[in-house]
């Protein structure tokens, strides 16, 4: 599968090109587990304050319900890895759910075809 594209919007930071090599390495590594990811869109903010943290949230854009996420922490790269985690368990939450459906509707049609008197085989 080809990366999907990833819109990246920055408030109150600067987006280096190393942050935005790293964003892109985590959400393209997302595709393993939502291989039908049509595209990103990863917002972070900067929040100024006593406590300085740094916020990011992240939707992606999949065929249904879209998963989205958010993390906040002082360290921006540790906001990152907190959302790509975040987003990997709800895309893995996702995935599960989806191939549960399919297997029980397989388990509901075996169980309608099957006759309910056993067979007799006459001769």
């Amino acid at each position: 599968m080809k990366n999907p594209p990833i819109h990246i919007t920055a408030h109150d930071l600067d987006l280096s090109s190393a942050l935005r090599e790293f964003i892109h390495m985590k959400i393209s590594g997302l595709s393993r587990f939502a291989g039908d990811v049509l595209a990103a869109e990863v917002v972070l903010r900067g929040k100024s304050g006593a406590a300085h943290l740094f916020s990011i949230s992240a939707r992606l854009a999949l065929p249904g319900k879209d998963v989205q996420g958010n993390a906040v922490h002082a360290n921006l790269y540790t906001a990152i890895d907190q959302l790509a985690a975040r987003l990997a368990r709800l895309s893995r939450k996702r995935k599960t759910r989806r191939a549960n459906v399919f297997r029980r509707a397989g388990k509901k049609r075996a169980k309608s075809s099957t006759p309910s008197a056993p067979f007799v085989f006459v001769s």
